[in-house]
């Protein structure tokens, strides 16, 4: 199927991350590109009610960096002078696995940190300075408008000045796990698209605290103690952010039990190795303790719908969901803007996109963070897995457990992490050999609490 006849007017709809870098992409190609947005904005940097995750720990991996870096130049040097730090992952991070600790391993890997909110904030601002780019919020977009069962030619929406309708040549659904796009394509008469989910029933609580006058931050910048089943079903990720604070998430999978008070915080934090416990436990609380639990793995295979319609397409969390605790939804949402760019690029002068060819492209780029996130959340569902899956989770499993001996190991294991790398980086024989072999008694590093 063909998008539209034109390149005048694009509208998408949603102002989270995936929204952001395509209205950034539309806004090369594109005359005029109006973003949606059901919340009101934020004047400063605060969380929405449309993005709760928006109160937990985020990460944006290396590639996800500097793809945001090429859309925004500046952007990690604006970041850092407002006080969102920048380290080098093997040497800031304490990582916590379940078979001992890494040591300190420069990687030349620079990673900055900060809260999901401020990033968005600052994005959102870069965006709004964009000639072609129009941004309204407090509108919902309640349907499609259409020419023909085949053809979108806009969005039908709802204000506060009541209900009213925006002609574009494109519609890009960027409204993230809400999205209502495969109710609106049943209006058009498509048959409902087939959603595949995992679910490892993980739920988050965190906070973020600051240091009392004269305290000296930790000397890490970041924890990171994973969860893996079935032993493993407590662990957390805190982050030193912005404004000289630490932001800290404690996640459980299998319904846990998470802390609502102060003191079942730190109790919960206790239950786990390393720093974290100790570090709060002398730090101010400057937050609430925010609870979530939408970490169920989705993917609606858009790309196998037969009858996509004209002058639509579909990405970020709308298409594909992942279980916040591998931190790709940001790094993803960037690739699939690149993706839209260089098929905006890739055109002759006024050629329609082909947005079922950008469907199936979009669906290859989260293959693999897909399989990243559900092959271990699969082991927690409790069935039966598959073979494919009992030998991935073997695999990875075991190069875990190798990684804190063997400091090239994990500098491989990071890149695949940070989608700097791909899969087949650890089919290089002398890596692979290292992994099978597994991990040598008598040389797993002891994980301490100090």
């Amino acid at each position: 199927m063909l998008i539209g006849s034109d390149t005048r007017h694009a509208v998408v709809i949603g102002a989270g991350m995936a929204g952001l870098a395509a209205a950034r992409v539309l806004s090369d190609s594109f005359e005029a590109v109006t973003l949606i947005e059901r919340d009101t904005f934020p004047r400063e940097s605060a969380p929405r009610a449309g993005a709760p995750q928006g109160h937990h720990v985020h990460g944006l991996l290396a590639l996800g960096a500097e793809v945001f870096e090429g859309y925004f130049p500046g952007l990690r040097a604006e970041l850092e002078q407002a006080g969102a730090p920048v380290w080098d992952w093997g040497e800031g991070l304490y990582a916590v696995l379940p078979n001992g600790t890494p040591p300190p391993t420069p990687m030349g890997m620079p990673i900055q940190t900060f809260s999901r909110p401020f990033l968005e904030h600052v994005l959102r601002r870069r965006v709004r300075a964009l000639e072609p780019v129009t941004l309204r919020d407090g509108l919902t977009v309640t349907g499609l408008r259409t020419a023909g069962p085949g053809k979108v030619v806009g969005v039908r929406v709802k204000g506060g000045d009541g209900e009213d309708e925006i002609a574009a040549d494109l519609v890009v659904d960027a409204s993230g796990r809400s999205s209502r796009l495969p109710q609106w394509l049943a209006t058009l008469g498509l048959p409902s698209p087939r959603t595949a989910t995992v679910d490892a029933q993980v739920g988050y609580a965190s906070r973020t605290y600051s240091y009392p006058d004269g305290q000296t931050p930790p000397p890490w910048m970041g924890v990171l103690q994973p969860l893996r089943a079935p032993d493993f079903h407590k662990g957390c990720y805190a982050i030193q952010i912005e404004n000289n604070a630490l932001h800290v998430t404690l996640h459980g999978a299998n319904r846990p039990q998470l802390p609502h008070t102060d003191d079942e915080f730190l109790a919960f934090a206790k239950t786990l190795r390393g720093p974290v416990a100790e570090t709060i436990a002398h730090l101010t609380p400057t937050s609430a303790v925010r609870r979530y639990a939408r970490t169920v793995n989705r993917r609606v295979a858009y790309h196998r719908l037969a009858g996509w319609p004209d002058g639509l397409i579909a990405l970020g969390d709308s298409v594909c969901t992942f279980n916040p605790a591998y931190g790709q939804g940001m790094t993803v949402a960037a690739l699939e803007a690149r993706l839209l760019e260089q098929m905006l690029s890739g055109r002759h002068t006024r050629t329609p996109l082909d947005g079922q060819a950008f469907q199936r492209r979009l669906a290859r780029i989260t293959a693999s963070p897909w399989l990243m996130a559900t092959i271990p959340d699969r082991a927690w569902e409790g069935s039966r897995p598959s073979w494919p899956v009992k030998a991935g989770n073997w695999f990875m499993n075991r190069l875990i457990d190798t990684v804190p001996q063997d400091p090239q190991l994990y500098t491989a294991f990071s890149a695949l992490f940070h989608m700097t790398a791909g899969p087949l980086t650890l089919a290089d024989p002398r890596l692979l050999s290292r992994v099978l072999i597994g991990p040598r008694p008598g040389r797993i590093p002891r994980t301490t609490t100090t």
